[in-house]
């Protein structure tokens, strides 16, 4: 099944199916209710703590799986805490994926994700579920104790469209909320209640005989249900209490002069009657939820534990054993609820130690996040220290900010600035998450620290404050005391010391924003190989994110393409390929697929981006409506872009979107707004944008470019001409590679303003200077972004006075322009994007289809009621344009652009 999830971070008995021994009883009647009820989407059992709820669903499933051999079951134990939405879908989705197999991308989702919303998530999941071929049935146990609304709202949009091979039950003590029991209305609800799990006097008669081997007459068994009312826990103890009294008559006694009060009861009838070190273990292992033997042992003293263990399931003592290998138990709820307040009563509440000793063992199986739990109810603050101390470091690089921040907000900054590795965690999740300008304070009283350190040691650590005050600074946008900061650090480090790698990426990322994208490259990448020795993968990630920006800038798409699909490669194989580190890499690979005008295969990449971030924040979602846009616009059809325009503009006006972001959607909204001449809405949006004068880096640019268009587009072509002026300049000062993909935007801009202001020879002049890098480059899109202007001027060009290669690109472009200038509806003659991009005409890509069918050249003429003559130029035309010598390089070419297409 799917891997998703280290073991650590999950409780893995929570995800288990208890196990029930082989005496346990058997009610055919029960079963038999619970098949049936498997052919509705929604089971629900609901009935009192103490009637076999949890047992009727596995002996049910036992039943199920006799007519459905191939039946699957996925569990999941609920305990309060799973109310949280995040905690929720991290059991929910591991749950389900130990059973049948899930995309990664859903696990990692459903796992790692902070921001999740469940009911989008659950229409991924529901994808999937109804692509499995397994019958599956999933149960949520004790579902009464989630208390949040949306985990209802969403559990009730999964069971609406649950596709009808999977069955989701729920055992509660309660009705659930009105979103999920509103279904019952639908039908789609099944009910088993109290009066169906109750036991009648057959299945009471067969209680006695198997768990205390007593052979009862019939009408003391029905007095006995009688008192019981059919509750299975009730009949337990009366087995329980026949073991420890002298006779049937006394006990029978007993119960007719008090009610069963299930805690009264066990604790007179039954707890006092058990060996004493039966009665400790059972109190001290109540302040687990969850425990198997080696936890036990570390919380009880002078115990056999494996022998009370034998015990208490011989006794059937109300302990649940998960199907586990390592044997995890669990007490059934009023059990514990009773060993808790007597543990409590006999202690005076005092069970700090205990707490303690839970966090030990949990620490030494890997739990951390038991450990953390009882860590911090054990308030012994040296044990969160030593957590912090060793897994810190690890939890932040795993983005486990909220384990950390548990443990963070127990501690005093006085206890924190005494050990360098709580400041560097606290120094961390400040500088990332939370407040940067706290990062300066905290290093200030940590300078005691330094004292008694050989040179060595001072050093090192000196080198770690300075590489996490460093991107506090980054975090502020200081970028000249980051820069100062890194490079400190890095100075301070030993030249081959793996620590670096977190210098070198703030380092690189300086001088990115900063523009100086050689020295950039190179160190992003010295810290990607760091980091991978370090198995940092996030920093690997953005490291070959950052590289492909580069690359692209140099217009060396290639490379960038290859760079790009590294990170989804590094991340499928280090299981991390659903953060936005995987999703910036979608927004690049589908950049370079428009540069080259594979439309398809960009939408597709938009698409895939949208999967991985749907259950974020919905600035994500309104941001793919921006990409969605730029491809209506390169089609040249502004018009029917018109919603996705009314769905992406709204984030200009929002004060939380990503640095990373936002210029890139200020871009394709103001070029949409040009095309459409909506100039109010231009007009408001400059006077509210500070302006942008001068390009340091790849955002400075795009912005810069927003601004122009806006301007473009109310005839401010002076103050345009005023703008272009010094970055030409500047850009001229610069080495030929660097920038060079602006370069050539910012030379197309200078050709729109002359067409704009009508001086045709200067904007055809203007081209020409450029034209050799545009067809050097292949550059594509960002030419027809500008279509409406720059493309008359291509039209006025003399072809014949051109080099062939140049001439070629022209005749490519204009044929693109020419082909999606006009309205054609989607079919088999519409030109694939890879071919269109080739100048290849309609009639063209009919003659290369029916080459690719194996047609003839007599064949495809009376197909096409042509003569053969002109067959034979179509398919001249296709060689050079396709660039092949004969009839079989045409059809591989063609079918190898025909997929990239689609």
């Amino acid at each position: 099944m799917t891997e998703s999830v280290p073991q650590h971070y999950l409780v893995p008995s929570k995800l288990s199916v208890p196990y029930l021994p082989p005496n346990a009883i058997r009610r055919p009647r029960v079963e038999h209710a619970f098949v049936q009820a498997c052919q509705l989407p929604v089971v629900v059992l609901c009935a009192p703590a103490g009637f076999g709820k949890t047992t009727a669903a596995l002996h049910g499933f036992d039943a199920f799986k006799g007519e459905h051999s191939e039946a699957r079951l996925a569990w999941l134990s609920l305990d309060p805490e799973d109310s949280d939405p995040y905690t929720f879908a991290a059991y929910f989705i591991s749950a389900i994926a130990k059973q049948v197999q899930l995309s990664e991308q859903l696990c990692h989702s459903g796992i790692h994700d902070r921001n999740t919303q469940l009911k989008s998530l659950f229409g991924q999941l529901l994808f999937e579920l109804d692509r499995i071929s397994e019958r599956l049935v999933l149960v949520l146990d004790d579902y009464h104790v989630v208390d949040n609304e949306q985990v209802h709202a969403s559990l009730a949009y999964l069971a609406k469209h649950l596709p009808p091979h999977v069955t989701l039950v729920l055992t509660t003590r309660s009705d659930p909320p009105a979103s999920i029991m509103s279904l019952r209305l639908q039908g789609l609800v099944a009910d088993m209640q109290t009066d169906l799990l109750s036991f009648n006097l057959s299945e009471a008669q067969s209680f006695f005989q198997r768990l205390g081997g007593y052979q009862l007459e019939e009408q003391d068994i029905e007095q006995l249900l009688e008192h019981v009312e059919g509750w299975a826990v009730g009949l337990q103890l009366i087995v329980l209490g026949l073991k420890s009294k002298p006779s049937f008559d006394e006990l029978k006694a007993r119960l007719d002069n008090k009610n069963l009060n299930a805690i009264d009861y066990f604790d007179s009838e039954v707890f006092d009657s058990l060996p004493l070190d039966v009665q400790h273990f059972l109190l001290n292992t109540s302040i687990v939820k969850r425990f198997n033997a080696d936890i036990a042992d570390a919380l009880t003293e002078d115990i056999n534990v494996h022998e009370v263990l034998e015990y208490l399931q011989r006794q059937h003592l109300f302990i649940v054993q998960f199907d586990e290998p390592q044997q995890w138990f669990r007490y059934h709820h009023l059990l514990r609820e009773f060993l808790q307040h007597k543990l409590l009563s006999m202690t005076g509440g005092d069970v700090a130690n205990l707490h303690y000793r839970a966090s030990q063992a949990y620490l030494k199986l890997g739990y951390i996040v038991g450990a953390v739990d009882h860590a911090i109810k054990s308030h012994d603050q040296e044990q969160i220290v030593k957590i912090l101390k060793v897994y810190g470091d690890d939890l932040n690089h795993k983005a486990h900010y909220d384990l950390v921040e548990r443990c963070l907000d127990e501690l005093s900054m006085e206890q924190i600035v005494k050990v360098p590795e709580l400041v560097l965690v606290y120094c961390w999740v400040e500088a990332i998450f939370r407040k940067p300008s706290q990062v300066d304070v905290c290093l200030e009283r940590a300078q005691g620290l330094f004292d008694g350190l050989d040179d060595q040691a001072a050093r090192l650590l000196e080198a770690e404050f300075e590489t996490v005050r460093s991107q506090a600074y980054y975090s502020r946008r200081l970028l000249d005391q980051a820069e100062r900061a890194s490079t400190h650090a890095l100075d301070l480090f030993p030249p081959n010391h793996t620590r670096r790698q977190s210098a070198l990426l703030i380092l690189a990322n300086v001088k990115f924003d900063q523009g100086d994208l050689d020295e950039a490259l190179e160190i992003y990448e010295q810290s990607e190989l760091l980091s991978r020795q370090e198995s940092n993968h996030d920093a690997v990630l953005w490291s070959l994110n950052q590289q492909a920006h580069i690359w692209k800038q140099r217009c060396d798409f290639d490379r960038a393409l290859t760079l790009a699909k590294e990170v989804q490669e590094y991340g499928r194989l280090h299981a991390v390929n659903t953060g936005f580190n995987a999703c910036f890499s979608l927004f690049i690979q589908a950049e370079l697929a428009l540069e080259s005008y594979h439309l398809r295969e960009a939408r597709l990449l938009i698409n895939e981006a949208g999967i991985v971030c749907q259950n974020w924040d919905d600035v994500w979602s309104q941001h793919l409506f921006g990409w969605l846009l730029k491809i209506e616009l390169l089609k040249g059809k502004p018009g029917t872009a018109r919603e996705l325009s009314n769905q992406h503009e709204a984030i200009l006006i929002r004060d939380d979107v990503a640095e990373q972001l936002m210029p890139y959607s200020m871009e394709v909204q103001l070029l949409y707004w040009w095309q459409t001449e909506e100039r109010k809405v231009i007009d408001t949006w400059l006077k509210a944008t500070p302006d942008q004068t001068e390009c340091h880096s790849i955002r400075d640019f795009t912005v810069f470019r927003a601004r122009l268009y806006g301007l473009m587009a109310l005839e401010q072509y002076d103050q345009v001409a005023k703008r272009l002026a010094p970055v030409v300049a500047s850009l001229e000062q610069m080495p030929e590679g660097l920038f060079r993909l602006e370069r050539i935007r910012v030379r197309l801009l200078e050709v729109t303003l002359e067409q704009l202001r009508g001086n045709e020879a200067r904007a055809r002049a203007l081209l020409l200077d450029v034209l050799p890098q545009l067809q050097a480059w292949q550059v594509v899109a960002t030419v027809l972004y500008l279509r409406q202007w720059v493309m008359p001027v291509f039209e006025s060009l003399d072809l014949q006075s051109l080099p062939e290669p140049q001439s070629r690109y022209v005749e490519q472009l204009l044929t693109l322009y020419r082909q999606r200038n006009t309205t054609t509806r989607r079919g088999e003659n519409e030109v694939p994007d890879g071919l269109m991009a080739l100048g290849i005409s309609r009639k063209e890509w009919r003659v290369l289809r029916y080459i690719m069918e194996g047609k003839s050249n007599d064949d495809i003429a009376q197909t096409m009621f042509i003569a053969v003559s002109t067959v034979k130029t179509h398919i001249n035309n296709l060689y050079k344009k396709l660039a092949v010598g004969n009839r079989r390089e045409a059809i591989d070419k063609g079918r190898e652009l025909t997929l990239v297409s689609e």
